[in-house]
């Protein structure tokens, strides 16, 4: 009987790395991952940045050109079913804000970039789908501008580092305008810089005896394509083999690589720094032999997506990490955050949020929103604001990262307008409420007591919200009382309108 491929369990994902942005669209179920196509354009990304890290306007354009191109693939694919990613290179562009809103416009989907560590955790999922073994696992990926390296037992990932060497910021770096008798010195320093920059991770990973090391990404799948074409044909890339195709580089020069003819030209362009990159991981971690994989970040993120995607559970994970270190109150987190589930139920409708993205978001904020304290009491909501920006939240894309300190950052006093320049545009549109019922609910449990909250009665339009409060209630709290009437020009810096009524 055969089967029928259907919207339902059709995903896109949308790579927009330093090198190439790639698309694959698939069938993903519980235990079963179907590819139905996959696109790839070199748009070098990476070798778009300025002298001051701004992606140039002919970058962009080129970028734009392709994203549209990807877009006419997408129809047909359901718009919650379609993830698009952006790396190292977004990671560093400071205008990675605008672009994102004209690529957004052009793929019909946000960009969401990701950190080093969740662009690990991603490519090691991808790597590792339908594996049913125990064993423990170094995966390597070298992309345009960035390394990541992950260890994991089975399909769960333990150790994970991303390092600023990939294909395209070495060839730009040593291999640009190398040439003839320049290439030997060039190359020889590309790779001691790459040691380099592995070092200090290196220790992480000595902990562990691996027993297979797997190699993923397009610089990976090219070298096992020029050592077959050289004359090291054996399966893997094999220690030996990289080493003495490293002394023919050596003697021979580029020439030896622009003969190959299993590789594109775009490739080749950057096939260099790729592999100075590949031999030092092989040096610094002492790799006898690596496997191609044939899945990475893409697929990934696809199984992310399928039903039951991993995403929910491992932010979730991060949220509690992050509550245990810092040493949060939990029953005060059960408190707002249960006022704030009411608030937000009772304004959904006319404020027109969403249940599943924002009360995610506005939980999030709840659970976090006095990690500051950890630092000090005074202007903890600032030190909450850095320590968000700058932690290792697997899960979390920069955006979301952005929105929770953003929302963290001014739940209490002045609301603090800078911060929000850092929204994405599709963040910044929600942010208002979200912040607004964050805000009453931690003033309605400020004296940290274990009574229950009071018998709320809230009424919502489009831009205002009225409380009601019973009388003698307002009476006995006076100085909950006064903080009410103190919001309403902290509602109206939001656009909002707020009215405190008796009943």
């Amino acid at each position: 009987m055969s089967s029928q491929i259907t919207a339902e369990h059709t995903y896109a994902a949308i790579d927009l790395g330093s090198n190439s942005f790639h698309m694959a669209v698939a069938s993903a179920t519980d235990n079963h991952l179907q590819m139905i196509d996959k696109l790839r354009k070199p748009v070098r990304l990476g070798a778009g940045l300025d002298a001051d890290n701004n992606l140039s306007a002919d970058t962009i354009d080129a970028a734009l050109a392709c994203l549209a191109m990807f877009q006419q693939r997408l129809r047909g694919v359901p718009i919650e079913h379609i993830r698009a990613v952006g790396t190292n290179t977004l990671r560093r562009a400071r205008n990675a804000d605008e672009f994102g809103r004209l690529a957004e416009a052009a793929l019909g989907v946000p960009i969401e970039i990701i950190s080093g560590r969740e662009e690990a955790r991603l490519i090691y999922t991808g790597v590792t789908f339908g594996t049913r073994d125990e064993l423990t696992r170094l995966v390597v990926d070298i992309g345009g501008g960035s390394t990541e390296l992950i260890l994991g037992v089975g399909t769960r990932p333990q150790v994970m580092e991303s390092i600023n060497v990939g294909c395209v910021s070495t060839h730009n770096r040593y291999f640009a305008d190398s040439g003839g008798k320049k290439f030997a010195r060039s190359w020889r320093r590309a790779v001691q810089n790459a040691q380099l920059e592995m070092q200090s991770i290196k220790p992480l990973y000595q902990a562990f005896d691996w027993q297979r090391c797997v190699g993923s990404s397009g610089t990976i799948k090219a070298t096992q394509l020029i050592l077959n074409e050289v004359g090291y044909g054996e399966p893997g890339i094999h220690r030996e083999n990289l080493e003495q195709l490293n002394n023919r580089l050596e003697a021979d020069g580029p020439d030896l690589l622009d003969g190959i003819r299993q590789i594109s030209n775009d490739r080749k362009q950057v096939i260099a720094g790729g592999l100075a990159v590949l031999l030092a991981v092989f040096r610094e971690f002492d790799i006898d032999i690596m496997h191609v994989a044939h899945t990475a970040l893409r697929e990934g993120v696809i199984i992310d997506l399928s039903a039951g995607g991993s995403s929910a559970g491992v932010r979730s994970a991060a949220i509690a990490d992050l509550q245990r270190r810092f040493q949060i109150d939990d029953e005060q987190v059960a408190r707002i955050s249960d006022s704030a589930q009411v608030i937000f139920d009772a304004v959904r409708d006319a404020w027109q949020l969403n249940e599943q993205r924002d009360l995610a978001a506005l939980i999030w904020a709840c659970k976090l929103h006095e990690i500051g304290l950890s630092v000090a009491h005074v202007q903890y909501h600032k030190h909450g604001d850095y320590l968000l920006r700058n932690a290792d939240m697997l899960g979390f894309t920069r955006g979301d990262q952005a929105l929770v300190a953003s929302l963290v950052r001014n739940h209490r006093r002045k609301i603090n307008q800078s911060s929000l320049d850092t929204l994405a545009h599709y963040d910044a549109e929600r942010f208002p409420k979200l912040l607004a019922i964050l805000r009453l609910a931690v003033l309605i449990h400020r004296t940290r007591n274990t009574s229950e909250r009071p018998p709320l009665q809230i009424f919502a339009t489009s831009s205002a919200l009225e409380l009601r409060l019973p009388h003698d209630w307002l009476q006995s709290h006076p100085l909950t009382c006064t903080e009410l009437d103190d919001e309403i020009p902290a509602f109206a810096a939001l656009g909002l309108q707020l009215s405190i009524m008796p009943h």
